[in-house]
């Protein structure tokens, strides 16, 4: 069922010259943080930092960057520091 699908906060990284040689249609998605199917976005108000986990660079994210997607996170994830549930 859709209730039990895993969801998480990501942003899209930004060194597509990167990944596009992996898949040029596909966008690498950064983890930022585990959700549901229905939570609003964490109220992060200002610009902040995320190091890509595929390729190691790091851009600043605007927080309408944020987007939900359905996926499953990595063994041993750490959440983002602004997206960690002691800080919301």
């Amino acid at each position: 069922m859709w209730e039990d699908a895993p969801y998480c906060w990501v942003v899209t990284c930004k060194s597509h010259l990167y990944h596009i040689p992996r898949n040029f249609v596909y966008r690498h998605k950064i983890p930022l943080a585990e959700t549901d199917a229905v939570a609003s976005r964490p109220p992060v108000e200002r610009p902040f930092r995320v190091r890509c986990d595929s390729c190691g660079k790091e851009y600043v994210y605007e927080p309408s960057e944020v987007l939900r997607i359905e996926k499953e996170l990595p063994d041993g994830f750490e959440p983002h520091p602004l997206f960690r549930e002691e800080q919301a």
